[in-house]
Parts: structure tokens; C-alpha cells; sequence
């Protein structure tokens, strides 16, 4: 299928208002480059324990937007642009105009703009965009790899993969469905640990499910049930749709919307009971204020598994598990990260 990207070079002072005339002319969706540093709200959303680091700001922005191409009838069919943008959230423009006109038409408004908010004239660059060439691409970097002696993580496209035996359980994972693959080190962490702490009784939380990779892995390994959450609904969405493709009834896992730490309260009320295991696959910012909260989750002989945590933090969360009186029972380390086993 094709599509016409377009870039607008403009200033970060220009950018939002250029932004406002896109959304007049039907453009619902595009992306803001650049390297004004981030506010203290949207570093809490990332899912890193690594500063981004976006560079000294030049002041300079660029705003990317896609509209359809000429696409016979058959290849209507959307895949993902590969912009920062929620597939789900992404209206095309309309149609009926030429990139060409659609230039013009744009530079047209921000000539009338530019009377009452002077700003540089922007530069305004189109090309066709062929996704036959490269949508499945990222697929190459994505294989089977074995979590333990006999569990093996393996994307839908590999369902058979050549490294798995009899005594296997495959899990398999769409990852353009979600976040997680499993391939990190904290993921592989957690589930090495779960484990461990499975029985045909064992009822699971996973504070910040993702992919749903951990929450599905603790029912293959036998687990009664998993309640799942995630401040992103989109990952609500991908752990429900991977449970689906592992064949887990409905009855065994929940997902929802929420973050456990400005609303654990209702969180709290919609937990049918305490969990045997509590697993936070996060990262290091979030699992210290999250020992403080835990607790009422955790039933008195439950544990509580942590993970996405740099070795160089391992000190912090220690101290915070110390401090609300749990006792470490494991810590396991893989590269540069270091994940927590604790009991209340």
C-alpha cells in the first residue's frame, strides 16, 4: 500500500500553530520532532529507567503527516506508518487533492496565519511512501528464544519454530500488538522468577502488563488466574489479544486501564482478592514508591517480584523494600539489570 509522507521544517515556536491549520485541513494525526526537553510528566510516562537524551534545542521542529496514495482496491488496507502515532488514532487526510495542492492549499493559510503570528516561511517536502517494501521488516530482528529448560517465547509468524522439542510450551506473541517481546533482559528476569512460585492456585497481579508476556507466561506455567493494568490502554488491548492467541480462557485473565499509583484505591476495589504473586516489570522510579503500596495487594505469604531495574538503582529499591518492611529472598542480576524477589 502507499502512502505520501509529508515533512514541514519549521521553528518550535511555529509548530503548534502550523499544527492547528494541519487539523483544519482534515489532518487528524501527525508527529512533532524536535529537542525541547521533556516535562517531568511526560519522563513519567516513558518505560525506561534510562534519561532520554534528546539533544541541546536548536530551537528547530519538524512536523510529519501522512495522507493515502493511489492504491487499487485491494491494497486498501492499513498497516502502521511507523510514525510515534497510535495506529488507531491515524485519519488520513482527504483524498481528492494532489500532495501538490495540498501544499499549496497549506502555505496558502499560513500566508493569512502569518499576518497575525509572524514566523519564518516553513519548508514543506513530500515522497511516496511504498510499505510493501518495509512493513514486515522489523520481523527479521524478532526470533524464538528459550525463557527456560521448557518454555520458548516465539512470534505468530514462527509457531513451529525448529528449536522447540516435545516438552516445550511455546508462547506465542504478536509484538506489533503491544510493547514487549520478551528479548529484554528485566522480562526474561521475571519470568524465571515466576516460575518458581507457581502452583494450579496461584493468582497473579502484573503492574504494568505491556504485551501481557509475563501475566501469559504465569498461566502456562499453570497459574488459576491474572489480573493485569497498564496507564496505557493500548496495552490493555494487546495482553487481551495475545492471552486470545495462547489459547487462555476469558475467566483466567482481566486486563484494564489504570495506574496503581495515583488510583490504587479503586484498582484495589476491582481486585477480586489479595494475589499470591505481585510482578512489576517497570522500572526503578515506579517500583520504590510501589513497595510503599503493595502490601494491600500481596496476601501475608505472597511475594512480590520486581524487575526493569539497572544494577546501579539496585541500591534505591532495596532500601525502599527495607523500608516498607519487606524481606528480599532473591536478586537476580542479567547484564545491567537486577530484579527482586520479596515477601511482606
Amino acid at each position: 500500500m502507499k502512502w505520501i509522507q509529508y515533512k514541514v521544517y519549521t521553528t518550535t515556536d511555529a509548530a503548534e500553530i502550523i499544527g492547528e491549520l494541519l487539523c483544519e485541513l482534515g489532518i487528524q494525526g501527525f508527529e512533532i520532532s524536535d529537542h525541547v526537553p521533556l516535562t517531568p510528566e511526560e519522563e513519567k510516562q516513558m518505560y525506561t529507567d534510562i534519561p532520554a537524551d534528546l539533544g541541546p534545542d536548536d530551537g528547530k521542529s519538524v512536523l510529519t503527516f501522512y495522507t493515502e496514495g493511489e492504491n487499487k482496491p485491494q491494497e486498501r488496507e492499513f498497516y502502521s506508518t511507523g510514525s510515534s502515532l497510535r495506529d488507531a488514532d491515524f485519519t488520513p487526510a482527504p483524498e481528492a487533492r494532489s500532495p501538490e495542492e495540498l501544499i499549496q492549499t497549506l502555505r496558502q493559510r499560513i500566508m493569512e496565519m502569518q499576518q497575525f503570528f509572524p514566523f519564518a516561511d516553513p519548508k514543506i517536502s513530500y515522497s511516496i511512501q511504498d510499505d510493501s517494501l518495509w512493513k514486515d521488516k522489523w520481523k527479521d530482528s524478532f526470533h524464538p528464544f528459550r525463557v527456560s529448560d521448557d518454555l520458548i517465547v516465539t512470534p505468530v509468524w514462527e509457531a513451529h519454530p525448529d528449536i522447540a522439542t516435545a516438552k516445550d510450551t511455546l508462547l506465542l506473541i504478536e509484538p506489533g500488538s503491544a510493547f514487549g517481546t520478551g528479548t529484554h533482559e528485566t522480562t526474561r528476569l521475571c519470568m524465571t522468577s515466576l516460575k518458581k512460585y507457581i502452583s494450579q492456585e496461584t493468582t497473579i497481579l502484573d503492574a504494568g502488563c505491556g504485551s501481557g508476556i509475563l501475566a501469559i507466561a504465569a498461566l502456562l506455567y499453570g497459574a488459576k488466574s491474572a489480573f493485569c493494568l497498564d496507564i496505557d490502554p493500548s496495552a490493555v488491548t494487546g495482553t487481551l489479544e495475545n492471552a486470545e492467541r495462547n489459547h487462555i480462557a476469558g475467566d483466567r485473565i482481566r486486563a484494564i486501564h489504570g495506574n496503581i499509583l495515583e488510583d490504587s484505591a479503586s484498582i484495589k476495589a476491582a481486585c477480586p482478592e489479595p494475589f499470591d504473586v505481585v510482578v512489576a516489570n517497570i522500572l526503578a522510579d515506579v517500583i520504590i514508591p510501589l513497595a510503599g503500596m503493595i502490601r494491600p495487594f500481596l496476601k501475608p505469604d505472597g511475594v512480590f517480584i520486581s524487575s526493569g531495574i539497572l544494577t546501579s538503582r539496585g541500591d534505591d529499591v532495596r532500601k525502599a523494600l527495607a523500608d516498607n518492611h519487606f524481606t528480599i529472598i532473591e536478586e537476580n542480576t542479567l547484564g545491567e539489570w537486577i530484579s527482586f524477589v520479596a515477601k511482606p
